[in-house]
């Protein structure tokens, strides 16, 4: 006898295919004018502080962006009308290079960062070597209390995120690779030397609970 076949339970279950994705619909770059320099120049200030040197880079990015769209577009005036807008922002500080340039140099030193590290940083955002070396003294000598011991502070945050020196408690860590470590991030030989010497008495009393 031929039993009833259950289509619910024994018939292969029907899977309709999921409709594919539409293509987002291509959206042309907005034409530049001072209004579209301005709004769009003031959205990206307000997530990202920025040098004005960068925030230019980033400007003429859609800039040129627009005018390969827009060939009717003269690039040479988009970026006169960049520039004015950057005298603009500048003169209602919302482009403050001397403050940012401080704010900078304070947030590195603070994440570990060597004085070769923060130059190179700050030379992408525009920056002259000459500009960052004086405000990196003048912040290490009001933080430490002499403009030489920057790095050693620096070194030292370094040192505590890698578990280096004195705060590789187990002693895990071979000291030629430690010494490879704190080179790759900038340091020179006789500051990583210094730190990685250091005892947990040797550490500044912020640091000394940490290890």
């Amino acid at each position: 006898m031929i039993e009833d076949i259950n289509d619910s339970e024994d018939m292969p279950k029907y899977k309709p295919k999921k409709a594919k994705k539409e293509r987002k619909e291509f959206k042309p770059p907005k034409k530049i004018s001072d209004r579209y320099l301005y709004n769009s120049g003031l959205a990206y200030l307000q997530r990202y502080p920025a040098s004005s040197m960068h925030f230019r880079s980033v400007m003429m990015r859609k800039i040129n962006k627009s005018c390969r769209h827009h060939i009717e577009q003269n690039i040479d005036d988009c970026a006169i009308m960049l520039d004015n807008l950057i005298v603009k922002f500048q003169d209602l500080s919302l482009l403050d290079d001397a403050a940012y340039l401080k704010g900078m140099i304070t947030s590195l030193r603070k994440r570990g960062l060597s004085s070769m590290q923060i130059g190179n940083k700050l030379r992408q955002k525009g920056y002259k070597r000459d500009e960052i070396d004086a405000e990196l003294k003048r912040h290490d000598k009001d933080e430490y209390n002499t403009e030489h011991n920057g790095d050693i502070h620096a070194a030292l945050v370094f040192a505590r995120k890698k578990k280096l020196g004195p705060f590789d408690i187990m002693n895990k860590r071979d000291p030629e690779k430690s010494l490879a470590a704190m080179a790759r991030a900038g340091y020179s030989y006789d500051t990583a030397k210094k730190t990685l010497s250091m005892t947990k008495e040797d550490l500044p009393e912020e640091l000394r609970y940490l290890a």
